[in-house]
């Protein structure tokens, strides 16, 4: 789902553009409409495709498509009217971890956010929660278990889930530094072999999800573990009193996980982090 390493840059260049476009979106009007943008919505879909295409846009190419079409500059506006989810961290704790990017003082635009339940059930209520809670019966009717586990324990899962994708665990999945707080969790089919494995980095009164990766060799076992075990790390935070947890760029990714992120709750965001002195509480 995501590698926190790669949140891009898009947001910088979103915002340099900003400065050119907003004469032309004042010219047009009200373009910009006081209401969420919502995955797959017309406004998502086209800021999406913008945030998509702007690390290989020229300035000049950028302001041009934008001035042809419309719809990208409602796009590029409501992204700015977001609502704004205020974080903070410590500068020890951000200094820790390798996404240290990610904590600066400027906004950071359109950001996949999930305000986490104060109990258990209110996570799975309403029939915006109907598809979650079909993939969990799934779940659960095929034996697929998830967990909160050692550090040991997830290391060996992660070397065979990814062996099972060509891949060998990378120095991201190394043991965790001085200063880094983190939370393991396994998801685990009813044969005992890992299905899908989680990282989350925890910051206080919110946390990063750093990892949520599946196997791809254990269809569809593999895929409703993805959800049971992010609604296990979901329930699992919130009992320790995480009110956010923060995914990286939610514009940027592929369709397919942003279905997944609207599926499980989460919502375009801008956040604006304050980095305070490690001394302060």
């Amino acid at each position: 789902m995501l590698s926190a390493a790669g949140h891009p840059a898009w947001s910088r260049r979103l915002r340099r553009a900003g400065l050119r476009w907003r004469g032309y979106a004042g010219a047009t009007g009200a373009l910009v409409q006081r209401r969420e943008l919502r995955y797959g919505s017309p406004g998502f879909l086209a800021a999406s495709d913008l945030a998509r295409r702007l690390p290989s846009s020229a300035p000049a190419a950028l302001i041009g498509s934008l001035a042809r079409r419309p719809a990208l500059v409602r796009g590029v506006a409501a992204v700015y009217r977001l609502p704004v989810t205020d974080l903070q961290v410590r500068e020890a704790d951000a200094d820790a971890w390798w996404f240290r990017h990610w904590f600066t003082s400027r906004r950071q635009l359109g950001w996949a956010v999930l305000d986490l339940p104060g109990a258990e059930d209110h996570y799975l209520t309403g029939r915006h929660r109907q598809a979650l809670r079909t993939n969990l019966r799934h779940a659960r009717a095929s034996g697929v278990t998830s967990s909160r586990v050692s550090y040991e324990t997830w290391f060996e899962a992660v070397g065979t889930i990814m062996r099972a994708r060509g891949l060998t665990p990378g120095p991201e999945q190394n043991r965790p530094g001085a200063g880094q707080q983190a939370a393991f969790y396994v998801a685990l089919a009813a044969c005992g072999e890992p299905l899908a494995f989680a990282e989350v980095a925890l910051f206080g009164q919110f946390a990063a999800l750093a990892h949520l990766v599946s196997r791809p060799d254990q269809q569809p076992d593999s895929s409703w573990a993805r959800y049971q075990l992010h609604t296990r790390l979901v329930n699992d935070l919130s009992s320790y009193g995480v009110k956010h947890l923060v995914t990286g760029s939610a514009l940027t990714e592929t369709a397919g996980t942003q279905y997944f992120q609207h599926l499980l709750g989460y919502q375009a965001r801008n956040l604006r982090v304050r980095v305070i002195p490690s001394r302060e509480t």
